[in-house]
């Protein structure tokens, strides 16, 4: 079993998110069987923030954000799906832009804005990259199996940054994902014990695919992301970068708590109990050796 994650500009759009496709292809030629998980496409969870607050304080112009956020995932659909299935792909994400729709409506009436209903409209970001990243799979002719993270990662309420309850998780995901070849899911979202929907902090998808690789006892978790593995600086500042080719767990996580921004920093801890090693790739070079993040002994 793999945990593949893709996020950052890895799913900005339709040509990077083919990329994508086309690693989690290849890689499926190994024979393993692969759990993707995907964040939001890029800007998107900002895009949900801003929606909210507007409508929080009944200005009207969350109405053009609403309209920017459904253009844009129907504009990846069009690109990314065959003519064929596109029209009944459209017709099933218009039921996800109704269930937004009617959250924000809400905020527009009471005229405030909770954690927990702003939880509900960031998992949105979340909930519309899965499903078009699992159909565009679909349309290649390779069946994927999509699965709602919120039925698989329980938390409790703290709303904005939930902690995950690890054995009951544990124990949905090992059941779910027992017997799959190909499944995906969106990080970063899960549900309390009584279905509300909660977020894990923002950068949570590195998190959820972390904790889906120690509840599968997967053999390898990747994290995919825009630069080419961890780097001695920010190589978006410094191009005298160098690439980190293999790092122990504690480096990592203390490098993470530090402000690196490559990798979460709660996504070390799940992995170190199961000794699974992490693998931190490039999306744009998928050659690249990476980061390997491990217990450092041979």
């Amino acid at each position: 079993m793999k945990v593949m994650k893709f996020g950052g500009t890895s799913v900005a759009h339709a040509s990077n998110i083919n990329k994508v496709i086309d690693i989690i292809l290849d890689s499926k030629k190994g024979g393993d069987n692969i759990v993707i998980v995907v964040s939001a496409l890029s800007g998107i969870t900002d895009d949900l923030i801003m929606l909210a607050n507007l409508a929080s304080k009944k200005d009207l112009k969350y109405k053009i954000i609403f309209k920017a956020i459904c253009g844009r995932h129907n504009q990846a659909i069009k690109e990314l799906i065959d003519s064929k299935n596109q029209e009944r792909v459209l017709r099933e994400i218009n039921k996800k832009y109704s269930e937004l729709e009617e959250i924000t409506k809400n905020i527009f009436s009471a005229q405030e804005l909770s954690l927990s209903a702003l939880d509900a409209v960031m998992s949105f970001g979340e909930q519309l990259s899965s499903f078009i990243i699992g159909n565009g799979i679909k349309s290649r002719g390779i069946p994927c199996e999509f699965v709602d993270s919120r039925a698989v990662i329980k938390t409790d309420d703290n709303f904005g940054s939930a902690n995950v309850d690890l054995e009951k998780s544990y124990k949905l995901m090992s059941d779910c994902f027992k017997g799959k070849t190909l499944s995906i899911m969106g990080g970063f979202m899960a549900s309390t014990k009584n279905g509300i929907t909660t977020t894990l902090g923002r950068g949570g998808s590195d998190y959820t695919a972390s904790l889906a690789g120690a509840a599968l006892d997967a053999s390898v978790i990747e994290i995919w992301t825009d630069v080419d593995g961890i780097m001695t600086e920010d190589p978006k500042k410094m191009k005298n970068a160098l690439l980190i080719p293999e790092i122990t767990y504690e480096k990592a996580e203390e490098m993470a708590y530090n402000g690196a921004k490559v990798i979460h920093p709660k996504t070390i801890r799940p992995a170190i109990l199961k000794n699974i090693p992490i693998y931190v790739k490039n999306t744009f070079n998928p050659m690249g050796s990476g980061t390997k993040i491990s217990n450092g002994k041979k």
